[in-house]
């Protein structure tokens, strides 16, 4: 008998369950598990626990990577920050940084100071001319510098303004520059809330609230953009969950994980799959701390939370969510940030400063962490350092769902053969068994599987049965397990 390790399902019922009930320190693919690599730093600290980052290319192809903290705004070049601040900021607790390129100027925003802009290859972070609004958010939509939930002497959270077309220093509303704003009020649930998030593309952009969706597109004179509320009732309480691939978003929203397409097509990625495992493992004291990244070369969005057992809201769990054969992993390691980043190069003096040892160093040389040009996850880890998800493989473990292996009754396990690839792992297995639906799952000790045969050998006699696998070091796929039994008895 095969047990497959089918897609991580945890809202199911055990009994039954198609897909896995745990898929712990793993990647979802297309019909099995892959290893999950542990962060690996490879830069210096920032002074405090990142609030924002983001790289940008110049228009000659040169990358550069910034990054803000509390107090300071940061540029990095091989592995070292730099601080580029104007002067010492002071953000909030539950604030952070965005950041936005338009043209050769990169725009970073919060609430608690006045929007700072540099030019890609200047010294240092300047206030942005031009008497702009202080906002939590910002993108580039048609031609416009656009802000939302803006304070400009007095809190405007539901409010959207755009400077003049092809300027970042022209405020003031004028029909000639077709600089402008907008108050989103909506039918919706407290009329929409809080701005939390904008994603442009193109000549559209997509303006979530707490509890509406609303579509922004470029209309020209005299309209300049049209509003129109796509989805009222849906939205966000988290507003650094929203990540955008190309035509692609996802959130969290109210009640679950969501995907849209086109800032229109909505589909509940994680109903009756994790939803309500999120929602109960995740401290919704701190829904800023929700942060979602997303990976164009795996089509896999990573949002990292604050979960069970976290330490004054630090992320402690990350939730993995493969778009392309929507599927679901789980993770439990400690990130202040995450985000999509472009790698910028190093030299072999730049990568001494990381290892003094070619044969050593984590990533190893061929990851893309040292490739210039190069699209990745990173993150900034518990000790501020930038990082990629390039170190060694991390301690696995995956669950069957509940079976009941003869049907009419009990049955005894003798054996079970994990369907794990790959050389470099060291397998044990344990079985949960019990014999009720109202007790409780026990598991056996872990079991080495023999080294000849591959099986795990077992004593285990009970009507329901699931079946853990342990991993540690490298492998390719994990599938599932081939189980040995017979049947015991009908009661």
């Amino acid at each position: 008998m095969k047990l497959e390790l089918g897609e991580w399902t945890p809202d199911l019922p055990d009994l039954g369950n198609p897909g896995a009930t745990e898929a712990l320190n793993v990647l979802p693919s297309a019909s099995s598990y892959l290893p999950l690599l542990a962060v690996s730093p490879i830069t210096d600290a920032l002074t405090a626990r990142c609030r924002g980052a983001m790289t940008a290319r110049d228009k000659i192809g040169q990358v550069y990577n910034f990054a803000g903290d509390e107090t300071n705004l940061y540029s990095l070049s091989g592995n070292t920050h730099s601080d580029i601040s104007n002067g010492t900021y002071g953000l909030q607790a539950s604030e952070n940084w965005e950041f936005v390129k338009f043209g050769e100027t990169v725009i970073a925003v919060c609430i608690d100071e006045s929007p700072q802009s540099i030019t890609l290859g200047g010294a240092a972070f300047a206030d942005l001319a031009g008497s702009p609004p202080k906002a939590r958010h910002c993108a580039v939509v048609s031609n416009f510098v656009v802000f939302a939930n803006i304070d400009d002497g007095t809190a405007r959270p539901n409010r959207i303004q755009w400077a003049g077309i092809n300027s970042t220093t022209s405020w003031t509303p004028d029909a000639d520059t077709q600089a402008d704003y907008q108050d989103l009020f909506s039918d919706a649930n407290y009329g929409g809330g809080w701005i939390m998030g904008v994603a442009g593309t193109g000549d559209a952009a997509t303006i979530f609230q707490e509890y509406s969706i609303w579509r922004m597109t470029y209309e020209g004179s005299p309209t300049i953009f049209r509003f129109d509320e796509v989805l009222p009732g849906i939205g966000t309480p988290s507003k650094n969950s929203i990540t955008t691939e190309g035509r692609i978003t996802h959130f969290l929203g109210q009640d679950g994980f969501y995907q849209l397409i086109d800032g229109t097509q909505i589909k509940p990625i994680g109903k009756n799959k994790v939803d309500n495992y999120f929602f109960n493992d995740f401290d919704a004291t701190y829904p800023e701390k929700v942060i979602g990244a997303s990976d164009p070369n795996s089509g896999i969005v990573a949002w990292i939370y604050p979960g069970s057992g976290n330490t004054n809201g630090q992320p402690n769990k990350i939730i993995f969510y493969d778009w392309i054969n929507d599927k679901w992993s789980r993770a439990e390691q400690i990130i202040e940030w995450i985000y999509a980043a472009i790698g910028q190069g190093y030299t072999l003096e730049q990568l001494d400063n990381v290892s003094t040892s070619i044969d050593t160093l984590t990533p190893s040389l061929d990851s893309r962490a040292w490739m210039g040009g190069a699209l990745q996850l990173a993150v900034y880890d518990a000790d501020n350092k930038k990082g990629t998800f390039g170190g060694t493989a991390m301690d696995a473990t995956i669950e069957t769902g509940e079976a009941q292996v003869n049907e009419n009754g009990r049955a005894h396990i003798t054996g079970a053969r994990p369907l794990v690839d790959g050389a470099g792992t060291t397998l044990t297995v344990q079985i949960g068994t019990r014999d009720l639906q109202t007790d409780s799952n026990s598991f056996t000790t872990a079991e080495a599987v023999n080294t000849e045969t591959g099986i795990a050998h077992f004593r285990s006699d009970a009507r329901y049965h699931r079946l853990r696998i342990n991993t540690s070091g490298d492998f390719t796929h994990a599938k599932g397990l081939e189980i040995f039994s017979v049947l015991t008895g009908k009661r």
